[in-house]
């Protein structure tokens, strides 16, 4: 009688509906550990977080920093800037920022960024990373 009863070991080792349900049980929780591992979900691997600059070759440089809790910051022309960003999709990214100085005077400025993957620079215009 080994095999006959579903609680004795052996029993349903060849049905073949066992066996999907089991195989699906088992897809299941692979696809439940491959998304929760943080790098797949992880708000820290956008493309765009870190520092990048721009510099005409002499002594001017701009320096961007997109940091992972979506806030920017930024030093050109002289002054400081503080804002935030959100992705916007295609390696898009809108920008809202203030003088650091002054964050409650005046109109907030508004830039879209572009992202290029290929070149990994960010565009208004090219800034490259370093940090």
């Amino acid at each position: 009688m080994t095999g006959d009863h579903p609680w004795q070991p052996g029993a349903g080792r060849h049905d073949p509906h066992r066996r999907l349900v089991a195989g699906m049980v088992l897809l299941a929780v692979l696809l439940a550990a491959i998304l929760s591992s943080p790098g797949c979900t992880s708000a820290g691997d956008d493309p765009v977080i870190g520092t990048w600059e721009w510099t005409d070759g002499k002594e001017y440089v701009e320096r961007y920093t997109f940091h992972p809790d979506h806030t920017f910051s930024a030093e050109a022309l002289g002054s400081a800037f503080t804002g935030t960003w959100e992705a916007r999709g295609n390696g898009r990214y809108l920008v809202t920022y203030r003088y650091r100085d002054d964050p409650g005077a005046g109109e907030p400025l508004t830039e879209l960024v572009v992202f290029d993957r290929a070149t990994d620079a960010i565009y208004f215009p090219a800034h490259r990373r370093v940090g």
